[in-house]
């Protein structure tokens, strides 16, 4: 899935470098997040407040811009940014090696919008189960209040008065979240786990895992965990992240256009209209279907799908110290 490291860099060492520069990435935009702030509450005033007063302060829509500006930038430097730059230190192409060169066929992008239209019902059967989860009251006001949180956060960013401002709502939590998360979730995480422990399908579900939890919408868990499966097996199948990307962006784009078209029509946005629910039974059935795109998928994609987790060594390229393959010393003394 990936070419050889071009330096001797074990797995483990590449996944202590791949997280070492995400927790740095989470400081850095911690601390721009802070500053950004700054600018509209007090710093005197900020020890005073808990936190439903910060948010209420915070989430209102004067604040729409500056907070588009700071998810940007927060997505940019914890995702994106260690992303990269691990690749560029452990690899010698890393846009190869992240999956950003191979270019999707028509027919793989065709395939790519039903599987995600397949995805709806289960999504939304899966939202009707996770209701049946005896939660206790404590463990459900907690989940609620993140799920509160997170809405009021997309209202203020996604506000949309005019064509414009949906078109920017597009960009700002469609597209560059989708880009920014798959770069660093299967580019970067499914990628390295994949080729480590040679498991791929493991590789994607903990990877899924990851994604779905760091949201924090903990009531959407088994939604957000197929949706993160799905994304990874396009990924693992094909190697081509614009396919994964493309996916990614069109769940978020349904959900900004439902968003917009609710408040053309004058109807109020609330956490319960946006949730599109179905039956169990439709979601079974939904399953199935995506069962066979995914199928189909890898019919029309069998000239892409590489053997899970091999290293592919770069044309015309020795390196006597690859960690991941024989050493070129070793195959000179067989050839003798």
């Amino acid at each position: 899935m990936a070419h050889t490291a071009t330096r001797k860099i074990s797995y483990l060492g590449q996944a202590g470098i791949l997280g070492g520069l995400i927790l740095g990435g989470l400081a850095v935009a911690a601390l721009v997040q802070f500053f950004g702030m700054s600018c509209t509450i007090n710093l005197a005033e900020l020890g005073k407040l808990d936190s439903k007063v910060f948010m209420d302060k915070l989430l209102v829509p004067e604040n729409a811009n500056l907070l588009r500006v700071l998810q940007f930038l927060s997505t940019l430097i914890m995702m994106f940014l260690p992303t990269y730059i691990y690749a560029k230190i452990c690899h010698a192409k890393p846009l190869v090696h992240l999956g950003l060169v191979k270019k999707p066929t028509v027919p793989q992008l065709g395939m790519v919008i039903l599987v995600v239209l397949a995805c709806l019902p289960i999504i939304g059967a899966l939202q009707e189960a996770m209701k049946l989860i005896p939660f206790s009251k404590e463990t459900l006001a907690i989940f609620q209040k993140a799920e509160d949180d997170y809405f009021k956060q997309i209202l203020v960013i996604g506000k949309m008065n005019s064509f414009g401002e949906y078109v920017l709502s597009l960009a700002m939590i469609a597209l560059l979240p989708a880009i920014f998360e798959e770069v660093l979730f299967r580019g970067g995480i499914q990628n390295l786990l994949s080729r480590w422990t040679k498991m791929p399908i493991l590789s994607i579900c903990i990877t899924a895992a990851i994604f779905s939890f760091v949201h924090g919408s903990y009531i959407g868990f088994l939604p957000r965990f197929v949706l993160g499966f799905v994304l990874g097996w396009l990924f693992y199948r094909t190697d081509k992240l614009w396919l994964s990307i493309l996916a990614h962006f069109i769940n978020n784009a349904l959900g900004v256009t439902m968003m917009y078209v609710m408040t053309k029509m004058g109807k109020p946005i609330t956490p319960n209209s946006m949730e599109e629910s179905f039956p169990i039974l439709i979601g079974v059935a939904a399953l199935a279907t995506l069962i066979g795109l995914l199928h189909a998928f890898d019919k029309i994609s069998k000239k892409d799908i590489d053997k899970p987790g091999l290293e592919v060594a770069l044309p015309g390229y020795i390196n006597p110290n690859n960690p991941f393959e024989e050493s070129y010393t070793t195959k000179e003394n067989n050839s003798q």
